[in-house]
């Protein structure tokens, strides 16, 4: 049973009376319900209910947003980067702003050019997880190509590796240098992003709002989350056996 089994259980019923419509003591606003209580929502705050307050949320403008945490969080689990490396790129680069644009051209979060963003597949390098994911893979082929040398992969990401190749090297800019060691700095803090990104669902952003929500679930709550889950599911099997046995009379006829 998934989620949309769920919602769609707990909306069974459109009336107050038998107890599990929209506003019945077990429907979406219900005690029970969704907006109830002792649920997802509700005064109870139980584990996994916060789980899906902290993750995503639907914009004023239609969009999805999700926490920059998550994404990163997802983006070192598919690119094998550390995801202290990646945030510290991310800060360095645009403090974690996806509308940033440098002087030269560079966009988004991890300041993607044009062409790298175009050669990684980005659609919109103003949309901050195709701008995390691309530039999260684009370091891991850098960190590949320098044997997993940070310093000349931050280089190459800064100054690109032609310079590297140049000068045998860290290159001798003095901003290059800076980069390298700003960044390496960051990256031995432990920190968050305290962003929530938008993405557009035309560019699939409820699916990728799927793959980071479950990102945020498997790092942060593991077992707890699934758990919950399982507990939902067996509370919303016994809440439609309750339906189906009110829904019988006596000589086993459905009247509902």
């Amino acid at each position: 049973m998934d989620i949309s089994q769920m919602y769609q259980l707990l909306g069974l019923f459109s009336g107050s009376g038998s107890g599990y419509g929209l506003y019945g003591n077990y429907g979406l606003s219900g005690v029970g319900g969704l907006y109830g209580t002792g649920n997802i929502y509700g005064a109870g705050q139980d584990t996994f209910g916060q789980i899906l307050k902290n993750t995503a949320s639907v914009n004023t403008s239609g969009g999805i947003s999700t926490p920059m945490d998550a994404i990163f969080e997802e983006a070192s689990k598919e690119t094998g980067v550390d995801i202290r490396l990646l945030k510290a790129v991310g800060k360095a680069e645009s403090n974690f702003r996806a509308s940033a644009t440098s002087r030269c051209g560079a966009m988004g979060v991890m300041q993607l050019m044009p062409g790298t963003a175009k050669s990684l597949g980005v659609t919109d390098a103003y949309d901050a997880r195709q701008n995390i994911m691309a530039g999260s893979k684009y370091l891991a082929k850098l960190l590949d190509k320098y044997d997993g040398d940070t310093k000349l992969a931050l280089a190459a990401y800064n100054a690109g590796s032609g310079n590297v190749a140049k000068y045998g090297g860290i290159p001798p800019f003095k901003e290059t240098q800076n980069y390298v060691k700003r960044v390496l700095e960051y990256a031995g803090e432990d920190f968050n992003t305290n962003q929530m990104a938008s993405m557009s669902p035309s560019n699939g952003g409820i699916q990728n709002q799927a793959q980071t929500v479950g990102a945020v679930y498997d790092s942060e709550y593991g077992d707890i989350s699934k758990m919950m889950v399982q507990m939902m599911q067996l509370q919303m099997q016994q809440k439609l056996q309750s339906i189906l046995d009110f829904g019988e009379d006596d000589n086993g006829s459905t009247f509902l």
